[in-house]
C-alpha cells in the first residue's frame, strides 16, 4: 500500500486563552489591548473552552455512500451550499490567488498551525510560487469577511513556523535567526501585525550550547511548538550543512518563557520533541512508538503508537494530552484517526479497520487547533472520485456515478465519544498519490477554528466534475471555508 509521510512536524502553538481572554475587538484592525511584553507572564490553563459546540445542528450520515455532485468552483467570496452533505455545509472561497496576487499557491501553512488568532478576528494564509511581477509571502486577512488586509514582515526560520499570540490577538511569535556581521540572532519574538513592532521575548545568541557555527534554532522542517497557554516550547538547534536536508540537528532543548528556563539535552534519535499542550512535558514520536518527556527531556511514558505520519497534539475533555495521527499498519492497528492518550497511555481507534472503516485512505491530514476539547478535523485524498482503478482496496465508483465514504472527504469528529460527522469534499486531486505527477500544495492542507465551528481547506477544485477528476499539478491552489451550522447560527 502506498502511504504518506508528512514533510513536517506535527505541532504548533494552540491558542490557549478562551475567547473572551483575547484582548482587542472584532474587526480586521485589532489594537493590542496589551503590551507586547505581557506574553512573558502567561496565565497558566489546560486550553480553554470554546463558544460553542462545535457540532450544533449537523447531520450524521454515518458510513453510507454519499453522492459526489458536480459542482463548479464558486467565485472569490461567494458562498456555496455542498450538494453532497446538505445542511452541514457552506463553503466560501477565501482566494483568488491568480488574480489577486498573481501566483499559483494560497493555502493555509499547515494543519498543525492555527491561522486564526485567538478572537477569530483575523487569519494569515501562505501565498507561494508567484509568476512573474507576482506577490508572495505570509498574508493577513479578515477573520470573518475573509478580505484581504496586507502582506506581514516576518522571517521565520521555515513558512509554518509561525504561531498566535494565545492571548493578544494582535501578536504573532516566531524565531527570527536574522544574519547581522556574520553572526545569527536567533531570537523568539513577537509581532505586533498592525503596526509592524517587533519585540523580543527571549534571546538565545550567546548561549554557546545553541549556538552552533553556522545554524538556526527551529529550522530543517521542524516548527518549535508550545503549550496551549504559550509559555512551555520544545526547539530544535541546526548546523547548517550543504547536500540533502539543508541542515543537521546538532540537539534540542525546551525553553519555558514565564521562568526563563532553558534545558538543554540529546537529539533523541534526530526528532524533535513538542511541547504538550498541557504544559506537563513534551511528546517525541518516531516509527513505532511516543515517548512522553519531562521537561528536561527524560523519558516518562512510551506508547506502542506511530509518531511520524501526519497527526496533531490536543487535549480532550478530562484535561489529557492526546496524540491523534493516521496509522498505516502501525504497532497499534491502522486507521485515518487514531488517538494515543499520552497521560493515560490508552489507545484507541475512531476511524479505521477496527471501526469497520476499512484500511486506511492515503493523503489524510489531521487538525486539532480547536479549543473545544477532543474536536479534531480530518481531510482526506483518497482516490479522486469516478477514478476507474482500485485505490487502497476500495472502489469509490458504483454503477457509473461518483459515490464517496471518506475518500475526498472532511470529517468533524470527537475522540472522547468516537462521533464521526462528514461535512464536505475538499475537492481537492492535485496531490493524488497515485499520480505520475503530485503538487505538494494540493495536499488538503486544513485547520480547524479556535471555536471549532469553521475549517479552512486548500483544493485545487480538480473535481469539479467528480465523473471525469483533472488531475494537474500545475492548477492554482487557493483556500476555502467550511462554515458549520454551530458558526452560521452565531
Amino acid at each position: 500500500m502506498i502511504r504518506r509521510v508528512f514533510k513536517f512536524s506535527f505541532l504548533a502553538l494552540i491558542c490557549g486563552a478562551s475567547l473572551s481572554a483575547c484582548g482587542g475587538g472584532g474587526g480586521a484592525s485589532v489594537t493590542a489591548q496589551t503590551d507586547p511584553t505581557s506574553a512573558q507572564t502567561p496565565s497558566q490553563g489546560t486550553g480553554g473552552t470554546a463558544s460553542s459546540n462545535p457540532a450544533s445542528g449537523l447531520v450524521d450520515y454515518g458510513k453510507a455512500l454519499r453522492p459526489y455532485t458536480a459542482l463548479a468552483k464558486p467565485a472569490k467570496g461567494v458562498s456555496v451550499a455542498d450538494p453532497d452533505f446538505p445542511g452541514n455545509t457552506r463553503i466560501v472561497r477565501v482566494t483568488d490567488v491568480a488574480s489577486d496576487f498573481k501566483a499559483g499557491v494560497a493555502v493555509p501553512v499547515y494543519p498543525t498551525i492555527q491561522s486564526w488568532n485567538c478572537d477569530e478576528s483575523l487569519l494569515f494564509l501562505y501565498i507561494t510560487s508567484p509568476q512573474s511581477g507576482g506577490q508572495s509571502g505570509h498574508a493577513l486577512f479578515d477573520g470573518k469577511t475573509y478580505k484581504f488586509i496586507k502582506f506581514i514582515d516576518i522571517n521565520p526560520a521555515d513558512v509554518e513556523q509561525v504561531y498566535w499570540d494565545p492571548v493578544n490577538p494582535a501578536l504573532l511569535r516566531y524565531v527570527d535567526n536574522r544574519e547581522s556581521g556574520g553572526t545569527y540572532l536567533r531570537e523568539l519574538v513577537a509581532y505586533n501585525v498592525n503596526t509592524g513592532q517587533k519585540t523580543v521575548l527571549k534571546s538565545f545568541t550567546g548561549n554557546a550550547a545553541l549556538t552552533p557555527t553556522s545554524g538556526k534554532i527551529g529550522g530543517g522542517g521542524d516548527p518549535f511548538a508550545a503549550s496551549a497557554d504559550g509559555d512551555l516550547f520544545g526547539f530544535g538547534v541546526y548546523q547548517e550543512k550543504n547536500g540533502p536536508g539543508g541542515a543537521a540537528l546538532q540537539g534540542q532543548f525546551s525553553y519555558r518563557l514565564s521562568t526563563n528556563k532553558i534545558s538543554t539535552y540529546g537529539t533523541h534519535e534526530g526528532n524533535v520533541a513538542q511541547a504538550l499542550p498541557s504544559g506537563r512535558g513534551l511528546m517525541l514520536g518516531d516509527d513505532t512508538k511516543v515517548s512522553v518527556l519531562s521537561e528536561a527531556g527524560a523519558v516518562q511514558r512510551q506508547i506502542a503508537f506511530g509518531g511520524t505520519e501526519h497527526g496533531d497534539l490536543l487535549q480532550n475533555a478530562a484535561g489529557n494530552d492526546v496524540f491523534v495521527a493516521v496509522q498505516f499498519d502501525g504497532p497499534a492497528g491502522s486507521g485515518n484517526l487514531m488517538a494515543a492518550n499520552l497521560t493515560t497511555g490508552v489507545v484507541s481507534t475512531i476511524i479505521g479497520e477496527s471501526t469497520g472503516d476499512g484500511y486506511p485512505r492515503t493523503g489524510g491530514l489531521l487538525s486539532g487547533r480547536s479549543r473545544a476539547p477532543g474536536w479534531v478535523a480530518l481531510a482526506i485524498t483518497g482516490c479522486p472520485a469516478g477514478s476507474t482503478g482500485n485505490c487502497n482496496g476500495y472502489q469509490p465508483t458504483v454503477s457509473g456515478a461518483a459515490q464517496t465514504y471518506l475518500d475526498q472527504e472532511i470529517v468533524l469528529a470527537n475522540i472522547d465519544t468516537g462521533k464521526v460527522y462528514r461535512v464536505a469534499h475538499h475537492r481537492s486531486t492535485g496531490n493524488y498519490s497515485n499520480a505520475k505527477t503530485s503538487n505538494y500544495w494540493a495536499q488538503p492542507n486544513l485547520v480547524i477554528s479556535p471555536s471549532g465551528t469553521r475549517i479552512l481547506v486548500a483544493s485545487d477544485w480538480g473535481d469539479a466534475n467528480p465523473n471525469s477528476p483533472v488531475i494537474n499539478p500545475s492548477a492554482a491552489v487557493d483556500t476555502y471555508v467550511i462554515e458549520l451550522p454551530a458558526y452560521r447560527g452565531q
